[in-house]
């Protein structure tokens, strides 16, 4: 059954304090301009709370995710800059794209089984199609009263890590916590520019013959495929849940593709993305924002 979100409002919120000008032009890091030209999204949900006598609906909700976003961006200026040829961010505080929908449904319905085509409704923005535009939050109503918030922050600028820095101090401050997360922008003389015209950044980005699947694991399935890999070492050293998983679903997609690769020669390779902050000499803090991955 097709997911009908339909847009209701669509404002532009901007920090709640100006930019100083010292800081308007955000120079991209190499590692900035590796990433790929994509938006990094997340999507989290939220049944209706009906015992919080403080929030009486949805439209206060959003009220407030727009007050603290105004504030958050203050310190986090860049994403309410624009981007320019992917090769800096102009922080001139044009602000950042605040969406309000309606769905047609209850939560249980999307939640229960995702669909990750239909999920991508929830988001504000095409995800490989990235604008000018840094940062944009899509705030969803379901008919039940629960609630779905999706945000979109550009690869040029934030990796995992940063996405997640940037939701916890907006989270704290809705709340009105006084202990917010900290954000520091990492240096651009860690991994200062470099040429990289020959680098194809879009390589491997395609919308054709596209099937999503979601597998999900038992913590006593996860536990057992770690106990067959640790058979196989020869030191006997457990692997860690995401090794095992990878060793795991590769093996599965090897097994697959054998028959059909058996007279191609095809070279097939499995990625992880490694966060640096605690490797570089001297570490970084958790809290550095960009992309250090």
């Amino acid at each position: 059954m097709e997911l009908v979100v339909e847009v209701t409002s669509t404002v532009t919120i901007k920090p709640s304090s100006p930019t100083p000008h010292h800081l308007r032009h955000f120079r991209f890091s190499f590692l900035d301009r590796l990433a790929p030209p994509v938006y990094s999204p997340l999507v989290f949900f939220y049944q209706a709370d009906k015992n919080n006598r403080e929030i009486t609906n949805n439209v206060e909700i959003a009220s407030r995710l727009k007050r603290s976003l105004s504030e958050v961006l203050t310190s986090f200026y860049p994403l309410a800059g624009r981007n320019k040829d992917n090769c800096f961010i102009d922080c001139d505080d044009q602000g950042v794209s605040f969406v309000e929908t309606t769905v047609d449904r209850p939560l249980s319905q999307v939640t229960e089984n995702p669909v990750p085509a239909q999920l991508n409704k929830l988001l504000p923005f095409e995800l490989d199609d990235p604008q000018e535009l840094v940062l944009g939050i899509q705030f969803n109503s379901f008919e039940c009263g629960g609630t779905a918030i999706g945000v979109c922050i550009s690869h040029n600028i934030a990796d995992a890590a940063s996405v997640f820095t940037f939701v916890k101090r907006w989270a704290a401050s809705t709340r009105g916590d006084g202990d917010l997360v900290r954000v520091e922008f990492a240096s651009d003389t860690v991994f200062p520019p470099r040429n990289s015209s020959g680098f194809q950044t879009r390589s491997g980005i395609t919308k054709e013959n596209i099937v999503a699947k979601r597998f999900v694991f038992s913590a006593s399935e996860i536990e057992a495929i770690r106990d067959k890999y640790t058979a196989y070492s020869t030191n006997q050293e457990r692997p860690s849940r995401v090794e095992a998983l990878s060793a795991f679903i590769w093996s599965c997609f090897v097994a697959a593709t054998k028959a059909e690769s058996a007279s191609d020669d095809k070279l097939y390779s499995l990625l992880h993305a490694v966060n640096l902050r605690s490797r570089t000499e001297p570490p970084l803090p958790d809290y550095s924002f960009r992309n250090l991955f």
